[in-house]
């Protein structure tokens, strides 16, 4: 774990250099990662928003403020976790990373990431971290409260295994404030409670799910 640790300090240092696509000219700075490399949990979001630009640190101002809050809910303090984005720099306003952005900066780091810190769970957060890491153009509402099963590199020529669930991201909760039930607040509530108990051990997950090709969604089974 030592060697990979230092790999992946090596590697963070270098993406702060980065200027491999068209987002980092209008950005403050790149903002890599914050937390624990040893942590068992790894939460990947879209991108940068205004705050954690100047800051240069993923999750801060109102969402970041919110993800602490589901977090200490379930029993989970930030610093037990790994936290990081899609995309390392702020797009302009705000926008939805474009695809080419999404793959240059991926393949560049966040695919190199995974391979040093290789959790037991990762929580996509948003459409596009739930879109990138499960290969699929579901959007997350589909998605969330599932465990999906997560296969990646270990950068030394094998493979690890992880446990994946989409939540909602803080974003998309700031604007819909309701906890009636079924709301996307009560929702991340039960889905944040699923995830604490499993990374504590206290229960395992049930049959993985599994994402149906875009041809095959809505139709009946043929067995």
């Amino acid at each position: 774990m030592t060697s990979r640790r230092a790999a992946l300090g090596a590697l963070e240092l270098r993406s702060t250099g980065c200027v491999a696509c068209r987002l980092r000219p209008g950005c403050t700075g790149v903002v890599v990662a914050e937390g624990d490399p040893s942590a068992r949990l790894v939460i990947v979001g879209e991108g940068p928003g205004r705050e954690e630009d100047r800051l240069r640190r993923p999750f801060v101002g109102q969402g970041g403020e919110l993800l602490d809050r589901i977090l200490a809910s379930a029993g989970i303090a930030r610093d037990e976790a790994y936290l990081t984005n899609t995309v390392r720099c702020r797009p302009p306003g705000n926008r939805t990373p474009r695809p080419d952005e999404i793959e240059t900066c991926t393949a560049l780091w966040l695919d190199a990431q995974l391979s040093f810190l290789r959790p037991r769970i990762l929580l996509s957060l948003g459409n596009t971290a739930t879109q990138h890491l499960l290969k699929t153009t579901r959007g997350v509402a589909s998605l969330r409260g599932q465990w999906f099963g997560f296969t990646h590199s270990d950068g030394e020529g094998g493979t690890y295994e992880a446990l994946l669930m989409p939540m909602f991201h803080p974003a998309y909760l700031l604007r819909n404030a309701a906890r009636t039930p079924g709301s996307p607040k009560a929702l991340t509530w039960r889905d944040i409670r699923e995830v604490a108990a499993v990374l504590r051990g206290d229960k395992e997950p049930g049959e993985l799910a599994q994402i149906t090709p875009p041809e095959m969604d809505g139709q009946p089974g043929l067995f």
